[in-house]
């Protein structure tokens, strides 16, 4: 017996949507890119240059970042997370797009000499604030009205720190 397929449920982008809220809220007014690619496009493996439409497809394998937001005195870059599993990678992703932001011809002219990193999560964790802080980073802690419903969404363990009392090792 044939089963119909299930319709699948519509995903939703939270984590855009948690960026986009806070970069909304904490900077209004002001320049800013969201989910931005960065860094430059892959060489061409014939060594030949590339047709504009060749370029354009390309621009898929460059990296991403959240958001750029470009203040007069710094550019901060916001690496979002909802999930306490995903903060640590947050750390390499941000260490890596603060260093490829400024050989991204399309904003070079854009920056601030000071480049701030931030991690952006609902979730304190004083290991990775540790980290972060290490290496200049930030980690900002925020929380928008309608968090609730996304962490009815994950299980437990998503919603808390992995370990915070590693922090004391560090």
């Amino acid at each position: 017996m044939d089963e119909a397929p299930k319709p699948r449920k519509k995903r939703y982008e939270w984590e855009a949507q948690y960026v986009a809220d806070y970069v909304a809220r904490k900077y209004p007014g002001v320049p800013c890119r969201l989910h931005a690619r960065i860094g430059t496009l892959p060489e061409p493996a014939t060594g030949m240059e590339l047709e504009p439409a060749e370029r354009n497809l390309l621009r898929v394998k460059m990296r991403w970042v959240d958001a750029i937001v470009f203040l007069p005195d710094r550019t901060v870059v916001i690496e979002g997370k909802l999930r306490a599993s995903e903060l640590l990678k947050a750390l390499g992703e941000l260490e890596l797009y603060v260093h490829l932001l400024p050989r991204t011809p399309e904003y070079a002219h854009l920056l601030a000499d000071q480049i701030d990193g931030q991690i952006l999560t609902p979730i304190a964790d004083p290991t990775v604030d540790s980290l972060a802080r290490r290496k200049g980073f930030r980690l900002v802690v925020w929380s928008p009205p309608w968090l609730d419903e996304y962490l009815a969404s994950i299980s437990h363990r998503e919603k808390r720190p992995i370990r915070p009392e590693e922090s004391r090792l560090i």
